[in-house]
């Protein structure tokens, strides 16, 4: 039990190693087990994971010549993207796949080392999770229409991720398991950011009266913190290690001060996915267009990361604007990739279904009380991203899920002496064994959260 509560978010929990599998684990031939080796595989893997990307990206040019995807697709008639599009399935299910393997990777000895976050600024591989997290809570949230959308919004959504931080600051102080005051402060956790992120976002997104409305609300306050960070001296307090923590803002000033930072993430998320759903079934020159747009907000995102980087740094320690930008940039890239790939060249040559069956009417409730006969045709109807759907119906089920496993794996497998091939195969079990839960679930329609 130590070592499970540990793990959920706690100092080992780095719910952003996006794509760290890939330079990790990748075996050159030869598997080597003795340290010198695997300090010699880990230097190699940089190089191999480099190798990969081009491999890639030289069989998708292929597929684009080979099958003339580009000339086919001004032949479409549309482009259906679908009612929940599958680019923010595919999305949302890679973050949590990939947080799912690296929360336990870096418990192994294979892993990067120069991955893991950083104290005050940086840009590393680690830094990204927190914020990502709450991407792609924003991805599935909509603006409150009314103070009913609000309470439901607040009530099921923002009080449980606030009770699960109780709960584990609670757990954490019964059982004794220390954590790092430097992340989010002495007895907040990332459970309480995501929390009072959405209900801070709930309330702040409930002013505008639009959805557009939600951009420049999310400037000013991005606006309003940065300057509080960088006139106010907020930044050198919160980054100030010999500041005694003898408040609860002094003791817990990295989680609090930090906020505002992450609601305008989380409006700024909430404004892309609308901006994509708004319009679904699109003509040739209207899909064009929006990968246009998105491909200048990515590179603008891009820009303007770079720019505070110079200015003012990057840090997620305070959630900065250089961060703010950074975790911008990185999903919309994402969102705008998926998109080319799946929804304008491999669906035109391979057209997909992109229906969120079951997962869209267990939501509306529509099949709690259906036939055998119904329930199946429904099934047949599931699409071809099943894990994908899987995930994005009961996420944070996957994820606990996730962590009670790598607890165990601590306590019975001890990992930091395990071998680079034998830490691949018990990742390579664990995640079989995550993913085969939920997409179970998914199959008997069973969605808790």
């Amino acid at each position: 039990m130590y070592h499970i509560l540990g793990h959920c978010f706690g100092p080992h929990c780095n719910t952003s190693a996006m794509h760290s599998s890939q330079s990790n684990f990748v075996l050159p031939g030869g598997v080597p087990t003795d340290r010198s080796a695997g300090r010699a595989l880990r230097h190699v893997a940089h190089e191999y994971s480099g190798l990969f990307v081009g491999i890639v990206a030289i069989a998708f040019l292929g597929l684009i010549v080979v099958t003339g995807s580009l000339s086919r697709a001004r032949s479409r008639s549309h482009f259906d993207l679908g009612k929940r599009p599958t680019v923010l399935t595919i999305v949302r299910a890679l973050t949590q796949l990939i947080t799912a393997i690296c929360i336990l990777a870096i418990d192994f000895e294979s892993f990067h080392r120069p991955y893991r976050k950083s104290r005050l600024f940086g840009a590393q591989l680690m830094d990204t999770g927190i914020g990502l997290f709450v991407v792609t809570m924003g991805l599935v949230s909509r603006r409150p229409r009314n103070c009913s959308d609000l309470r439901r919004s607040l009530l099921r959504s923002a009080l449980p991720l606030i009770l699960l931080g109780f709960a584990r600051t609670l757990a954490l102080e019964i059982i004794g398991y220390g954590q790092d005051e430097h992340e989010y402060g002495r007895h907040l956790n990332a459970f309480f950011t995501l929390g009072f992120t959405k209900l801070l976002g709930s309330l702040f997104s409930y002013l505008a009266r639009s959805d557009f409305q939600l951009v420049p609300l999310a400037l000013a306050v991005l606006i309003t913190h940065q300057l509080g960070l960088s006139v106010g001296g907020i930044s050198a307090y919160v980054m100030d290690d010999d500041l005694a923590r003898n408040s609860f803002l002094s003791a817990n000033r990295e989680g609090l001060l930090s906020l505002p930072g992450f609601v305008c993430i989380y409006l700024m998320s909430i404004y892309l996915s609308r901006w994509l759903v708004s319009k679904t079934l699109l003509s040739y020159v209207e899909m064009i267009r929006k990968l246009i747009y998105l491909g200048l907000f990515s590179l603008l995102c891009w820009g303007l990361m770079v720019g505070c980087a110079n200015a003012v740094g990057i840090s997620r320690v305070t959630c900065n604007m250089g961060y703010v930008s950074w975790m911008i940039a990185i999903p919309s890239t994402m969102v705008w990739l998926t998109m080319f790939i799946f929804d304008f060249i491999i669906s035109t040559v391979l057209p997909l279904d992109t229906t969120i069956a079951i997962a869209e009417n267990l939501e509306k409730g529509s099949l709690l009380n259906s036939s055998p006969k119904t329930v199946a045709q429904e099934k047949g109807r599931g699409g071809v991203f099943l894990i994908c759907e899987s995930l994005n119906m009961n996420g944070l089920t996957f994820f606990l899920l996730a962590n009670f496993l790598t607890g165990g794996v601590n306590i019975f497998l001890s990992p930091e002496s395990r071998s680079d091939f034998t830490s691949v195969v018990i990742l390579l079990v664990y995640m079989l064994l995550a993913t085969f839960v939920v997409f179970q679930m998914y199959m008997k329609r069973i969605r808790i959260a």
